[in-house]
């Protein structure tokens, strides 16, 4: 069905059809039998939802050609892998697309080596192209380990019994600059805690983010959502005029 409407979109909008992997992903969803004992690799609905939005991004849909549609799927089948209510996913999907026709984030598959374990073939258009952004990236990755690996060898082990706070640091560190990225994108508190927890990441304490928590840091580093700062501006000219 989903996959029918994908298919109307992109022959009203006459473009090119769907890579097989979007096609594979589209129809069959994320089917995990695919990842036998792989499991902690598994793609949440968060980066399905970024990985078909860049592709519509990449054809030449604006938002809102497809926003009904990804919406649809997502809260009809991916709903399936999160515990978000659908009213979350419909609000957390029309979030996510906005993020990606604002961003710079280009499509990328990984050809065969993509997250989801979707079908690829090499007679795809893009896959020369897609392949060697995956090596590209793969080096990079490689360096990064190794430099990593060179660092821990020059540092002094750290103790087995690190406490929870040292334990989450690094993490909860990533997790602070993903909330300034996200405010700054507008996203509300309550997307962000959302997108925290589906992401894997902890407060500092090892605990699920809470909105509650988001609010505290947001307040405590004084970072305020970009649409709030738009609000304060009009309201600042609406005074500006009165006078």
């Amino acid at each position: 069905m989903h996959l029918q409407k994908l298919m109307d979109i992109v022959v009203k909008e006459k473009k090119s059809a769907p890579f097989i992997c979007i096609q594979d992903l589209v129809e069959n969803g994320p089917f995990f039998d695919r990842f036998a004992d792989d499991s902690l690799k598994r793609p949440n609905r968060l980066e399905i939802t970024f990985f078909l939005a860049s592709w519509c991004k990449r054809v030449g849909f604006t938002a809102e050609i497809y926003r009904d549609w990804l919406t649809g799927y997502c809260v009809d089948v991916l709903s399936k892998i999160s515990s978000s209510s659908a009213s979350q996913i419909r609000h957390s999907t029309k979030s996510s697309i906005n993020y990606i026709h604002r961003s710079d984030i280009l499509f990328s598959c990984n050809c065969e080596n993509n997250i989801f374990k979707a079908r690829c073939t090499s007679n795809c258009l893009v896959y020369d192209e897609m392949k060697d952004v995956y090596l590209l990236n793969l080096e990079e990755k490689q360096k990064k380990i190794q430099e990593y690996q060179n660092m821990a060898k020059a540092n002094k082990p750290e103790s087995n019994s690190l406490s929870v706070t040292k334990r989450y640091k690094q993490q909860f560190g990533e997790a602070v600059s993903l909330i300034k990225q996200y405010l700054e994108k507008g996203h509300t508190k309550k997307e962000i805690t959302i997108f925290l927890n589906e992401k894997g990441y902890k407060t500092s304490t090892g605990c699920d983010w809470a909105a509650g928590s988001v609010s505290r840091i947001a307040i405590k580093k004084g970072w305020a959502p970009q649409r709030k700062r738009i609000n304060e501006k009009k309201t600042a000219s609406v005074q500006l005029k009165l006078f």
